[in-house]
C-alpha cells in the first residue's frame, strides 16, 4: 500500500513539474528577429560617381530616425541624398553637412502607421574625387517606433570599396529599454524635422 502510494506521488509530483515547465514556455514570447541597419559600398573609382545604400532588415513600427555618415573628403563628396523606401512605403529623407567629413541624414514618416520589414533608409551619392580608400562609416544611428520609443538596433559597419567589414555589435547596439532620454531625443527629432519640412514649403 505505502508502496503504491510512493510511486503514485512521484509520478503526480513528476507530471506537476512538466506541466509547470510547460507553463514557462508558454508565457515566453517568441524572439523577434533582431533589427540592423547595413551600409554597402561599391567599388571605388577615381572620376565615377558611386552609390552607398544604408539598407535596414527586420524592423518593427518604424517612424523616424537619423544617423551620421563619416568618410574621408580627401577622397569622397557628397552629390546627393536620395530616399529609400521598405515595401511600398517611401521613407523620405533630409540632410545636412556637419562638418567636411560628415553628414547627418533625418528621416520621419509621415502618419502614425510607421512601416514594417526590410529595405532602404537612403541612397548617398559620392563622387569619387581621389583615390585611396572611403573610409566610409555610419555612426550616431537611432530608429525610433511609433510609440516614440527606440528600436533596438544592431548597427553594421560598411561593405567598403567592395570589401566587408565586421560588425560592431557590443558598440552600436542600441538599448533595448526606452528611457525618458530617449523619447526627448525622439521627439526632438520629430521637431527637426517638420522644420527643414518648413523651410522647404
Amino acid at each position: 500500500m505505502k508502496k503504491n502510494s510512493w510511486t503514485e506521488l512521484k509520478r503526480g509530483t513528476l507530471l506537476g513539474i512538466c506541466f509547470a515547465v510547460l507553463l514557462m514556455f508558454a508565457a515566453v514570447p517568441c524572439q523577434a528577429q533582431q533589427t540592423t541597419v547595413s551600409l554597402n559600398m561599391p567599388e571605388l573609382v577615381k572620376g565615377n560617381t558611386v552609390y552607398a545604400t544604408v539598407s535596414v532588415d527586420n524592423v518593427e513600427n518604424l517612424d523616424a530616425g537619423q544617423f551620421d555618415l563619416v568618410f574621408n573628403p580627401d577622397v569622397l563628396k557628397i552629390v546627393s541624398v536620395e530616399n529609400g523606401s521598405i515595401g511600398n512605403t517611401e521613407i523620405p529623407v533630409q540632410w545636412r553637412s556637419v562638418d567636411s567629413k560628415t553628414a547627418r541624414v533625418i528621416f520621419n514618416l509621415e502618419g502614425v502607421n510607421g512601416v514594417s520589414g526590410s529595405g532602404e533608409l537612403a541612397k548617398i551619392g559620392f563622387e569619387v574625387i581621389s583615390d585611396g580608400k572611403g573610409d566610409l562609416i555610419i555612426s550616431n544611428g537611432l530608429l525610433g517606433n511609433t510609440e516614440a520609443k527606440r528600436i533596438d538596433t544592431i548597427w553594421g559597419d560598411s561593405k567598403d570599396d567592395g570589401k566587408e567589414g565586421e560588425e560592431q555589435e557590443a558598440d552600436t547596439k542600441q538599448t533595448a529599454t526606452p528611457g525618458f532620454e530617449t523619447e526627448l531625443s525622439m521627439i526632438g527629432l520629430t521637431a527637426v524635422v517638420c522644420l527643414a519640412r518648413g523651410k522647404q514649403r
